[in-house]
């Protein structure tokens, strides 16, 4: 009698609790770029950016989706880490609402085929445990299957939601469907409910109340986006900022930042390789150096801790080689280029085009808040975050003025000896424009193309 009653109260918790599980719970919102970060001119949908969440109570239950071309992404929360499909129409394939539903003591699952395919019907539980395989094997037709609600051992399972899943060709469809009044405990109408079962039911009730969730964003070029303690209890909007990042050949990763319209690394480059995989001859010698009229990279005197900091020094002819310093989709800007960026920054377009230090205080919004020498910092509110990583001299080889100055390069010829370049210095707020020899040892910057 115990038993009789402990089960029917508990079909009635599980249809009630089933309810709020088929109304599913939909987050959904837009991804967009840093485009309107510091002095950007506004942001961009992310496509094909994968938005995740992760139920913090239980780390198996995982759902998913992908933005589209306007950075649009829905996920539907469902009460299991397996989630529903109600197209049922995946490929080739479509999987069947099964009837009855709900159920006792047994229901039918059809299938059908647009052609012969090798196929696996699953059901599992609430907790995303595997209860029964009904067919495994390769199937000419569409057809059906009946399960009578037993596990994998024959043995009854509860009553409950289960969810039922097809799939075939590296493809999965999920529908629910309700057992009521299950077989377990049949047999044994005497006995009380033992223990196991009573964990097992308060784990599974515990499950579907959970409403703290991790939200992350990840893709190609992008800083991965996390967000911990999301309380989701119903259909919610939730948009994100992510920053775009760039990795060149190497490996290594850079942020990177809009300003005006331009796409800007927003540190230094420290590539070792062309794009085309070939290396960028490392030269030490302070004489070979000078000497040279091939590409060449160094760190700061010689010390690859400093890269970390400041990146490395490139001479002008690996800028200027055939086989690409920069990583695939960006460039290492003209003199030009560098020109719009300043008019962008306040510069006027007759202070742009003239020599050695312009501007008022364009070159305190691209240095770093911190780096400089002698409280020499900017204001970095272009987000270009300058940082003053010397260079190596064309003269003799030797490194020079780090903590104090910064330069970078264009790609932009003077002469068959010079190229342009920009240089900040910690003792003013403007921006030099000059034309030095091609065997120092620069900055190099990057802009998307």
């Amino acid at each position: 009698m115990y038993t009789r009653k402990y089960f029917s109260l508990l079909t009635i918790c599980l249809i009630l609790l089933s309810l709020n599980v088929f109304s599913q719970i939909v987050l959904q919102g837009v991804i967009t770029d840093n485009g309107a970060e510091y002095l950007g001119n506004g942001a961009e949908p992310v496509a094909n950016a994968l938005v995740t969440l992760t139920d913090e109570a239980d780390p198996s239950r995982v759902f998913s989706g992908t933005t589209n071309e306007q950075g649009e992404y829905s996920i539907q929360i469902t009460q299991t880490g397996i989630a529903d499909d109600p197209s049922g129409t995946p490929g080739n394939f479509r999987l069947l609402q099964n009837y009855p539903n709900p159920f006792n003591p047994s229901t039918i699952i059809g299938y059908e085929l647009t052609s012969p395919a090798h196929i696996t019907i699953e059901i599992y539980n609430v907790l995303g445990q595997k209860v029964n395989t009904l067919i495994h094997e390769f199937q000419n037709t569409s057809g059906h299957v009946t399960w009578d609600g037993t596990n994998d051992m024959g043995q009854g399972v509860p009553a409950g939601l289960y969810i039922y899943s097809l799939k075939s060709g590296g493809k999965r469809v999920n529908r629910k469907m309700l057992l009521i009044d299950g077989h377990q405990g049949s047999g044994s109408a005497s006995s009380s409910p033992s223990f196991s079962q009573k964990h097992a039911d308060n784990t599974m009730l515990k499950n579907q109340l959970s409403d703290q969730y991790t939200l992350t964003v990840t893709g190609d070029n992008l800083a991965t986006y996390e967000q911990q303690g999301l309380e989701i209890t119903s259909n919610m909007i939730v948009d994100v900022t992510v920053t775009r990042t760039l990795l060149d050949i190497d490996g290594n990763v850079y942020k990177t930042v809009k300003i005006g319209d331009q796409w800007w690394m927003a540190e230094n480059l420290k590539v070792t390789r062309y794009r085309n995989g070939d290396a960028i001859p490392h030269v030490t010698d302070n004489t070979a150096w000078a000497g040279l009229s091939t590409g060449a990279y160094c760190a700061y005197d010689n010390y690859y801790g400093n890269a970390t900091t400041y990146g490395l020094l490139y001479n002008w002819y690996a800028v200027d080689d055939a086989r690409n310093i920069a990583p695939e989709g960006w460039h290492v800007p003209t003199d030009e280029e560098w020109k719009e960026l300043e008019i962008y920054l306040g510069m006027s377009q007759n202070e742009a085009d003239d020599t050695d230090f312009r501007g008022t205080d364009e070159g305190s919004k691209l240095k770093s808040t911190s780096g400089w020498n002698n409280n020499g910092n900017g204001t970095n509110e272009s987000g270009f975050t300058a940082l003053p990583g010397g260079y190596r001299s064309n003269i003799d080889g030797t490194f020079n003025k780090v903590g104090n100055r910064g330069v970078w390069c264009s790609a932009t010829e003077y002469s068959s000896a010079r190229a342009w370049d920009r240089v900040l210095y910690y003792n003013n707020s403007d921006v030099y424009r000059g034309y030095d020899n091609k065997r120092n040892g620069f900055s190099v910057r990057c802009v998307r193309d």
